[in-house]
């Protein structure tokens, strides 16, 4: 009798009739899994202590051991040392038991090189169901595992490499802020001093000195900021984002005339509120700085429910940035004016990004209502919405 090694789909002679049970196995196992298999995978087959009674030119050509050589060796002849003994102890005690077994393990070829090989190992059953030995099925997938090997450490560089910047960014602009100090206190001791003997230029430079002191100083704890752009609470909670608007409408101080207005839309979401707070509040600040005629200037905070995320606009009816830059000012140190004419130094929009970035989410920048202005659209995971406003999928007027 054949023995019984067939998946069990096929134990049922589909041809019965025609062929005998016998010859349908025979049939199957010689003209169909035989060739197939042998073609396309790595194949041995061992009695049930392990030791090789057959394997095929597949197994021959990758492990670089002649048939001689491995026919009557068992697998240790084949151990890399990469696997735990444990490995290979549970291993044997599943198929020991007549349970298939499927994993990935790194073996060692005649050479000394490794490879990878995808692993499925059946038991041959023979007469009652006796197990008689194991066909083990391999492919290689040394390819692939090199290529993962190779992410896992692409990606673990560069996770030390963003600590280290982060922690440079830190203790950079953290010790910078001691000695900036003393300058600005000299220079205030040198006023006093010669408060009766400064000339109009003098005071002039004087004036312009202490402002590069505090644009430095500016500059510092936007690069404090930066490197720890999303590194604080994350801790979720409910965030009604229409009434957070309203509270930063009156936390940034807009200029009189200046109007800033929440959607109907704007949902109220499960988050972290610290990092959505400082992107909002950052997008209003800098509409507000940018804005070429504040006396009179508006800008519109809107939501839009998406399947995963909640698309926020905040738009405003200033200047606007012409497309070719829109996204050279999300990097660090960018402005389209001098520092002279505003300040600021260039890092908002690079510490906006890094806190959508690091939820997930993307921002870009498009015009404004009817041509005029920016909107800055950005994406945000909702988590487990509450839907108290009604989303519908549209905007709400202003």
């Amino acid at each position: 009798m054949m023995p019984n090694f067939l998946p069990s789909s096929l134990r049922e002679n589909p041809f019965r009739g025609e062929l005998t049970d016998e010859q349908f196995q025979t049939i199957f196992a010689q003209n169909i899994c035989y060739s197939v298999l042998d073609e396309n995978a790595i194949i041995a087959i061992t009695d049930v202590k392990g030791v090789i009674k057959y394997a095929n030119h597949a197994f021959v050509q990758l492990s670089q051991y002649s048939p001689a050589e491995l026919v009557g060796a068992d697998h240790r002849i084949l151990n890399s040392g990469f696997h735990p003994r444990s490995f290979f102890t549970d291993m044997y005690r599943d198929i020991a038991k007549g349970k298939k077994w499927r994993g990935e393990i790194r073996n060692r070829a005649k050479d000394g090189s490794f490879y990878w090989v995808d692993t499925t190992i059946v038991p041959i059953l023979g007469e009652r169901a006796k197990l008689i030995g194991y066909a083990s099925i391999r492919i290689d997938v040394t390819g692939r595992k090199q290529m993962e090997f190779r992410l896992e450490q692409q990606a673990r560089d560069l996770l030390r490499s963003n600590e280290e910047l982060e922690q440079f960014a830190y203790v950079a602009s953290h010790d910078l802020k001691a000695p900036l100090r003393g300058i600005e206190n000299l220079v205030s001791w040198i006023e006093e001093d010669l408060e009766s003997s400064l000339t109009g230029d003098t005071r002039t430079n004087m004036d312009l000195l202490k402002s590069r002191v505090r644009r430095l100083e500016s500059l510092l704890d936007d690069l404090l900021a930066y490197s720890r752009a999303g590194c604080g609470d994350t801790a979720s909670s409910l965030v009604d984002t229409k009434e957070l608007v309203e509270e930063l409408a009156l936390l940034v101080s807009p200029p009189p005339g200046f109007s800033i207005a929440g959607g109907e839309t704007l949902p109220t979401l499960r988050t972290a509120r610290a990092p959505l707070t400082q992107v909002v509040q950052n997008l209003i600040g800098n509409a507000i700085k940018h804005h070429d005629h504040p006396a009179n200037g508006h800008v519109w905070i809107e939501a839009l429910a998406l399947p995963d995320v909640i698309e926020f606009t905040i738009t405003d009816d200033g200047p606007g940035i012409p497309e070719r830059f829109r996204e050279r000012v999300f990097g660090m140190f960018q402005t389209l004016k001098p520092r002279d004419e505003v300040e600021g130094s260039g890092m908002g929009l690079a510490i906006v990004k890094k806190l959508v970035e690091r939820q997930g989410g993307k921002i870009w920048l498009t015009e404004g209502r009817e041509g005029q202005g920016l909107s800055v659209h950005f994406t945000w995971p909702h988590g487990k919405q509450e839907n108290t406003y009604g989303i519908d999928g549209e905007f709400a007027a202003g």
